[in-house]
């Protein structure tokens, strides 16, 4: 009987271990903790990998949508449909974002995502007889109009199929929106930039990505956990207390 009482006590200890890592609900750590036959970092591993692809899915996001199991079979099953690779295809991390961004609305994200395929069919078109494409890939993403409503984990822009001269102009508008009164500007803001690693460049280099690390120089890095993904910083507006203490 002791034996038993301190083989759960040390269960309990890796799974409130796992939840500490991954930030994921007790439930859902508990399950795969024993699905992986209570091996630490197996369970670590498929929470890792699930961390990933639902990146930004927040614990009370799942409990408040759909419930916990809910909202991630509806996510994955969205992925599952969805995910295309290839030029003009859609990643997992494209399709977590509209479904966050659509309060984790299946049928709303469906729709963006039904609404999205029809686009990139355009852009692909449009591509091959060399017209621009560039007010198509703007529907794609958050509508400028709409900047200062969207939380600010959720401000992720997909630059794929821009040309280099229009995703600048289009980065410039979302940093001069920004700068005309965001309410987020009381601090420093991040925010996504989807430039992807260049791939299916003629050079297999993205000429956007280098355009915008040389047009933001140390405002811009590359996001740790996504490499396809640049991440531009725009300062906090300065205030009169600020221009005090200088």
């Amino acid at each position: 009987m002791p034996r038993r009482q301190n083989n759960s006590k040390l269960n309990a200890r890796h799974i409130d271990q796992l939840q500490r890592e991954t930030g994921y609900p007790h439930n859902v750590v508990k399950i795969t903790y024993y699905d992986s036959k209570k091996n630490v970092d197996l369970a670590r591993k498929e929470l890792g990998f699930g961390k990933y692809v639902f990146k930004g899915v927040t614990a009370k996001m799942v409990n408040e949508s759909f419930g916990i199991f809910d909202a991630m079979d509806q996510l994955q099953s969205l992925q599952d449909k969805y995910r295309q690779n290839g030029k003009y295809g859609i990643s997992n991390y494209w399709i977590a974002h509209n479904f966050l961004l659509n309060e984790g609305s299946f049928l709303r994200t469906t729709a963006y995502l039904e609404e999205d395929k029809i686009r990139r069919d355009t852009i692909r078109c449009l591509h091959n007889s060399k017209s621009d494409v560039s007010q198509i890939v703007r529907q794609r993403n958050i509508s400028l109009d709409d900047l200062f409503n969207i939380p600010v984990e959720h401000l992720k822009f997909d630059l794929h199929w821009f040309s280099c001269m229009k995703a600048l102009e289009y980065v410039k508008e979302i940093v001069e929106k920004m700068n005309s009164g965001s309410p987020h500007l009381y601090r420093s803001v991040d925010i996504q930039l989807l430039t992807g690693l260049g791939n299916h460049s003629a050079n297999s280099a993205s000429i956007i990505r280098q355009a915008l690390q040389k047009e933001y120089g140390l405002r811009i890095k590359v996001d740790g956990g996504n490499p396809g993904v640049l991440i531009l910083t725009i300062p906090k507006k300065p205030t009169y207390s600020d221009a005090i203490w200088c």
